[in-house]
């Protein structure tokens, strides 16, 4: 192979892997939305990441909430309707006006640190945690919780489980997940979120053995 088309193959390479970054995660998804494939249709739930060119469709009757990595933009859709994500924003197509609302950086940038589902390997931790770290957290944690006029958006939770898994609080992690089954009964984001972690924990623990 010639070097003009290694440096064309390499382009493209870099192109496609820049074209399937995550961009934004699920927060909540009510009713039916599909991710539009060239061959299928895939429903999606909450806590699924989606990638810069994911096109999804929102039936009549759903709603969903999207965190954005890159700028800590929230946006809540409802159907019905077509959304495309891009790694800033989402491109709706016959959606009514979203509601918009703005996390820290650093909220999004921890959000962004959520466990993957549909990954089993251990999620990354940091090293033993300092009071300062779990006190920033829990700070932080209480003004996002106390900013939500939403009760129903889980986002300060996932920042806050988020954050102690990855500081390797891990009885922590399980307490807070006690809390959000007794505050949250019968949600079935906040039963994703806990099982989620149950998992991530569990591999972390095993992992260390």
């Amino acid at each position: 192979m010639s070097a003009r088309l290694l440096v064309v193959a390499f382009l493209a390479l870099a192109a496609g892997i820049a074209a399937a970054a995550d961009a934004a995660l699920a927060i909540s998804v009510q009713g039916r939305v599909t991710r539009l494939g060239e061959a299928s249709l895939g429903a999606i739930e909450a806590l699924v990441r989606l990638r810069e060119g994911d096109r999804l469709a929102l039936e009549p009757g759903s709603r969903l909430r999207l965190v954005y990595f890159d700028n800590g933009r929230q946006e809540t859709w409802s159907g019905p309707g077509r959304l495309e994500v891009t790694t800033r924003e989402g491109r709706p197509d016959g959606l009514a006006a979203a509601e918009i609302r703005s996390l820290s950086m650093a909220a999004a940038r921890q959000i962004a640190r959520t466990p993957d589902a549909g990954d089993p390997r251990p999620a990354r931790t940091r090293a033993v945690p300092t009071p300062d770290a779990l006190g920033r957290l829990d700070e932080a944690y209480r003004s996002l919780r106390a900013s939500r006029a939403d009760a129903d958006d889980l986002s300060p939770e996932i920042y806050l489980l988020s954050g102690l898994f990855e500081l390797r609080e891990f009885d922590r992690v399980e307490r807070a997940m006690a809390d959000l089954q007794q505050e949250r009964r019968g949600n079935p984001e906040a039963g994703l979120l806990v099982a989620l972690y149950r998992k991530a924990v569990r591999n972390a623990r095993e992992s260390r053995k």
